[in-house]
């Protein structure tokens, strides 16, 4: 029963990540027309605080299969990109983007091998049913993420256009990661 509880209560830290992602994107929506050193300096801070969140909710996860190397691994990604912000912030917008699109690649990355990982242990345990909104979110965040580094490398749009939309993509993985985090405390509630 305190294993279950103390597990209970952690859960507001992915919850408090996927909203510091949506700060995320709002930020990038107001500051999409005008770069400056304070906004990448206001996203950086944003990154570094979720995955210093995304990797303390990783390292005191009391799960009972005690695998937290996703967490790990996307908490230190965040920690890694919120530093980047701040390399790259008085430079030019060319590297603030370039910075912002391999962070997209990386989550992308790490979300479809998760994903792929997710579906092999799934499909093992004779219970796939069960994993079905997991696995939503884990598909989604790889199309979501993807679509962000693809809008932010390639510039479909141009470059202002694009930079213009970007914002809608962090906004969108936050609400993912609200969304995983109240499934997972439901699934921990349960057992």
């Amino acid at each position: 029963m305190t294993t279950r509880t103390s597990s209970a209560r952690r859960w507001w830290l992915l919850s408090t990540r996927g909203v510091i992602y949506v700060l995320i994107g709002v930020t990038m929506f107001i500051f999409s027309t005008s770069y400056s050193v304070q906004s990448a300096s206001v996203i950086g801070i944003l990154a570094f605080l979720a995955g210093a969140v995304g990797l303390f909710f990783a390292m005191t996860n009391d799960r009972s299969d005690r695998n937290n190397m996703w967490g790990v691994l996307h908490g230190i990604t965040d920690l890694a990109f919120g530093i980047a912000m701040f390399a790259y912030s008085d430079g030019t917008i060319k590297g603030f983007v370039d910075v912002l699109g391999f962070w997209a690649v990386m989550y992308a990355f790490l979300q479809s091998v998760q994903a792929m990982y997710l579906a092999m242990s799934s499909s093992g345990s004779g219970s796939m049913s069960s994993n079905y909104p997991s696995k939503f979110v884990h598909i989604a965040n790889v199309l979501v993420s993807g679509a962000l580094a693809f809008t932010l490398l390639l510039r479909p749009q141009g470059f202002t256009d694009s930079l213009g939309i970007v914002g809608a993509f962090p906004i969108i993985l936050g609400g993912l990661i609200i969304f995983l985090s109240a499934q997972l405390k439901f699934r921990s509630e349960q057992a």
